[in-house]
């Protein structure tokens, strides 16, 4: 009886040593090299499933990131509430959600996914606004295929940097993400009119990857596959005769805003610094307009081409017809120009207007253009997220050309309160012309100066 005691004493301390053990490795773990990512400190916030990676644990089939950390909170589903989201795109993320959960290294290979991708073999993604406007045509997609969305970008870095999973979560697993170029069953279609017929075609396919340049962001395919998964909708082929491409932008209007804030939050720099700049600003949200001037558009590798006098006279311009749309609220100036930022300032200055520009030194960078990129510091690009966050908050805005200011539009929440200071698609839209060019002048030495009209 003695023994019978002493030994059952002997191994309960030796299940408690172990038990702490266990627990000191999982603490090392989770802290290794200092601290977790951004990433996986924000999905392990909101309970997302975090994907089991070989790097994380041993047994990658069965350990804790098999399926995801444990929370006390679980990823909240406001999108369920949207009344903007059509039912079977939500319908489409309960399941996302379920199949991310179960995803792990062992049993990948019984999913099928898509990637919205940019890799570092790709010619051109283009901007931000470029390689995510499209989303809404190809979640419809990856709905119509049943298949796992995830968002792959290799080039400047991963959007996590920049963008984390909110209720959805569309991060590539470490695991996947090194796999997926020696993948022998991955198809990468390169354009929306292809993506519909290859889902269909290329269904045993494990990866289909897609990357698509078009201004409208596949909003036409999109109509088409809205109609086919939703039962009340017949698809209007006359419409789609007469508007060609900008067909279904309207649906994007509608339900951009809340597809956005379901798949996105801004990674912890990115919202720290969105937060700083509005609350140094005194900006709310939807009680000022926001003026855009893309200078530099197609031209960011040759910006000596521009003309300062033409950029001073297209700012002026630009800030004006933001006040025109919305009278006597302040203004949030953007820009890729150094040169129109200052003169923002000025004219701000000059004639006592509440105008918000943000005194960074360095001109904007274009996320498609590593030329520019010598640094190699990824907050290099914190700027373009920030601005592209704060415009979409404003309740009016003034765009010029480029995708940049459009895409921040269609996040706002009004869609409609919008005018053009600048256009390069004449026959689609008229620009608001509200300026005084003699404002701006030339000196002897050809040199733009300001001189102000009181």
């Amino acid at each position: 009886m003695y023994l019978t005691i002493r030994t059952a004493i002997v191994l309960f301390s030796v299940s408690i040593i172990a038990c702490l053990a266990s627990f000191s490795l999982f603490v090392r773990y989770l802290n290794s090299e200092g601290q977790m990512s951004a990433l996986k400190k924000s999905l392990l916030e909101d309970g997302l499933p975090i994907l089991a990676t070989s790097d994380d644990i041993n047994d990658k089939c069965t350990g804790i990131n098999a399926t995801r950390f444990k929370s006390k909170s679980r990823a909240s589903t406001k999108y369920k509430n949207s009344n903007t989201l059509p039912q079977w795109m939500k319908e489409y993320f309960d399941w996302h959600r379920k199949q991310t959960r179960r995803l792990n290294e062992c049993n990948y290979e019984k999913y099928k996914f898509i990637f919205l991708r940019c890799s570092n073999g790709d010619r051109k993604c283009g901007g931000v606004a470029d390689r995510l406007k499209t989303l809404p045509f190809v979640i419809a997609a990856a709905a119509k295929s049943k298949r796992i969305f995830m968002i792959r970008w290799e080039r400047p870095t991963k959007l996590e940097e920049f963008l984390v999973p909110n209720e959805i979560n569309w991060s590539v697993p470490q695991f996947l993400y090194n796999k997926t170029d020696s993948f022998k069953d991955t198809k990468f279609i390169p354009t929306a009119r292809k993506v519909v017929p290859s889902i269909k075609r290329y269904r045993k396919k494990l990866v289909i990857e897609t990357l698509i340049q078009d201004y409208y962001g596949g909003s036409r395919y999109y109509e088409e596959l809205d109609c086919e998964l939703d039962n009340k909708k017949q698809f209007d082929a006359e419409l789609a005769a007469k508007l060609q491409d900008f067909l279904g932008w309207s649906s994007y209007e509608l339900i951009y805003r809340d597809l956005f804030k379901t798949l996105f939050r801004p990674s912890p720099p990115i919202k720290r610094l969105v937060n700083d700049k509005m609350r140094s600003a005194n900006l709310k949200p939807g009680e000022y307009s926001t003026s855009q001037y893309r200078a530099f558009y197609a031209v960011e590798n040759q910006k000596h081409t521009r003309n300062e006098v033409d950029m001073i006279s297209k700012t002026k311009n630009s800030i004006n017809c933001a006040s025109k749309i919305y009278p006597g609220a302040p203004v949030f100036f953007a820009s890729d120009s150094h040169v129109a930022m200052i003169y923002a300032r000025k004219y701000a200055e000059a004639f006592n207007r509440d105008v918000v520009t943000f005194d960074d030194e360095k001109e904007a960078l274009h996320l498609d253009k590593k030329e520019q990129w010598k640094s190699g510091n990824v907050s290099d690009f914190y700027p373009t997220f920030v601005d592209l966050l704060i415009m979409a908050e404003a309740k009016c805005m003034s765009h010029g050309v480029g995708g940049f200011g459009v895409f921040a539009n269609i996040l706002s929440k009004d869609p409609s309160c919008v005018i053009r200071h600048e256009s390069s698609r004449k026959k689609r839209f008229n620009k608001c012309r509200y300026h005084n060019k003699g404002d701006v002048v030339s000196s002897s030495d050809g040199s733009p100066q300001v001189k102000f009209n009181y």
